[in-house]
């Protein structure tokens, strides 16, 4: 998983590939629109968000419309990709009460990085002005408890424990020969953020220039509160 079709594109094509794809609508640096996050600001607005969420004081359902119609017509300017589950206890836009068009989320079980994931946000980072990326886990994901108890899944299952069990391999074992979950959880998200930059050309330049910022955090499912981690 160290390259995707983007890193093949000479460099002249791929700047008329983002250049067609910026005309989608304006960068944020066009327009101050209210679905934009400075940078540098994102892990303060997301924690903002979470205890908004956390207290019930959520606010972006009240203009949720007005965004809505703003996106569509203006275009998008998202500012921060989340790489999260597919869990249905996890939705990102609830969690940080974020609204339409300031999210630009990949969600797969497991939180793994992959080719598609690494394609979707060089696009959001080189097109859409993306400057952060939060790689975000929860408590009690099926996916890794999956992957740390060995289980032989079926169908095309098999493709998550994959990503996954690279991630906790270096864990210590307990009596039973297997990992806590939870450090497994922490170790895949950790995992999947270092991976996620070092197979993107794109990502790990923007990492290096310091025009993006990449966060971790695990989601608890019963309290609602994201961690972030160091």
């Amino acid at each position: 998983m160290t390259s995707t079709l983007i890193h093949r594109i000479p460099a002249i094509a791929l700047s008329l590939v983002l250049a067609a794809c910026a005309s989608n609508g304006p960068r944020a640096s066009d327009d101050a629109a209210a679905t934009t996050i400075a940078p540098k600001m994102a892990l303060q607005e997301l924690k903002a968000g979470n205890a908004r969420f956390l207290s019930g004081d959520v606010r972006m359902h009240d203009w949720r419309h007005e965004r809505t119609v703003k996106t569509g017509t203006d275009g998008q300017t998202p500012s921060v990709g989340v790489l999260t589950c597919a869990d249905s206890r996890t939705p990102p836009e609830m969690i940080f009460d974020q609204g339409v068009g300031t999210l630009f989320v990949v969600r797969i079980a497991g939180n793994f990085q992959n080719d598609v994931a690494v394609g979707t946000f060089e696009y959001g980072v080189a097109a859409l002005g993306v400057h952060t990326i939060v790689v975000m886990g929860h408590t009690k994901c099926g996916a890794v408890g999956a992957t740390v108890a060995g289980k032989d899944l079926p169908g095309k299952m098999p493709a998550f424990v994959a990503a996954i069990k690279p991630a906790i391999a270096e864990l210590p074992k307990g009596a039973d020969g297997k990992a806590s979950v939870s450090d497994a959880e922490i170790a895949n998200v950790r995992w999947q953020a270092g991976q996620l930059v070092q197979n993107s050309e794109i990502l790990s330049k923007a990492k290096a220039d310091g025009k993006l910022d990449v966060l971790c955090a695990i989601y608890d499912v019963e309290t609602g509160a994201v961690r972030f981690l160091d």
